[in-house]
């Protein structure tokens, strides 16, 4: 399907405090699998697609998906800004917003999404969401996470300026006086950023146990319970080395226990067209002919899989950048 036939409309969705979410979908065609999109932090939903129709949700919704792309509460066109909504935490996204989100998609098009993809943060609130609500799990086909770590073990020079330094020093005094994180104004991200979340988020990322800090909930505990975790894809970049360290998330993947992964790690030296960094994995325009075919190859995989057919075999050659642990 050629981008031009795409089916586009935005969604508002109402939340129960008046505050709006906002989805864009993009449709690939009718009864075709929904997809939905989380992004992370400092970001909205556009580092999946863009105004000039490039990015993964424009590839996927070509390849037949029915693709949706919330921006979370306070970003992007959801409203209002966060710079009005007092705070915003984990505990919110994962019991409110993520729930809503599911039922307006579900509502929409008859089906909960058969995919979830996720980059950095979102993959994050992502997994906490199915160890609370394990029984989505067994209705999801697929997980797709690109640049995902909850904690961030790996030391090297760009962690400590970027991350310790900015993120958590000027965030955080920033933070104090404006009540958030002006993203664009400390050039760390397209958007601003929760200072309730930047908490939490660096509490993780220092290594805290997964436990939600509103209610106590043990994430950790729970994704070792209850129903089989759902097969997942994570992609990493080699020269990602702050936000989405491989080993960092090569460490996530075996923190969220037994399942299926898999883990394509993305090298120039290894066949890459590009040293991708956290965000350009996503938004280049290279991306859509150099690992977006891998990921659509392996929803494709997994959709056989679940309907016991003999799985597509699209698995590259040793020079292509993949590796699997």
């Amino acid at each position: 399907m050629s981008v031009s036939e795409i089916v586009e409309e935005s969604i508002m969705v109402p939340l129960d405090n008046g505050h709006q979410l906002h989805i864009r979908r993009l449709c690939g065609g009718s009864n075709a699998p929904p997809v939905l999109m989380l992004h992370g932090l400092l970001e909205d939903g556009t580092v999946f697609y863009s105004r000039s129709k490039r990015g993964l949700a424009y590839s996927m919704a070509s390849a037949g998906f029915d693709v949706y792309i919330p921006d979370l509460r306070g970003k992007g066109r959801s409203w209002p800004h966060l710079s009005e909504i007092l705070q915003y935490r984990v505990y919110d996204a994962v019991t409110s917003d993520i729930p809503t989100l599911l039922e307006a998609i579900s509502t929409h098009c008859g089906s909960a999404p058969k995919f979830w993809v996720a980059h950095g943060w979102g993959g994050v609130l992502l997994t906490s969401f199915l160890a609370r609500y394990p029984q989505y799990r067994s209705g999801t086909l697929g997980l797709v996470y690109f640049g995902t770590r909850r904690v961030a073990s790996t030391q090297n020079l760009q962690r400590r300026v970027f991350v310790d330094a900015l993120w958590g020093w000027l965030a955080g005094a920033v933070s104090k006086l404006r009540g958030f994180i002006p993203g664009g104004l400390l050039k760390m991200g397209p958007s601003d950023e929760f200072s309730s979340m930047r908490s939490e988020n660096i509490a993780w990322m220092q290594g805290a146990s997964w436990v939600d800090p509103s209610d106590k909930f043990d994430y950790g505990a729970a994704l070792s319970e209850g129903l089989e975790y759902p097969p997942s894809l994570y992609i990493a970049s080699k020269s990602d080395l702050t936000y989405g360290n491989p080993r960092d998330v090569s460490e996530f993947m075996r923190e969220v226990g037994s399942h299926n992964g898999r883990l394509i790690i993305l090298d120039k030296e290894g066949g890459s067209q590009h040293n991708y960094r956290h965000s350009t994995m996503l938004t280049h325009p290279d991306a859509a002919t150099d690992h977006f075919p891998l990921v659509l190859s392996w929803m494709e995989e997994m959709i056989c899989l679940k309907n016991e057919a003999v799985p597509l075999t699209n698995t590259p050659p040793a020079s292509s950048g993949v590796e699997s642990p």
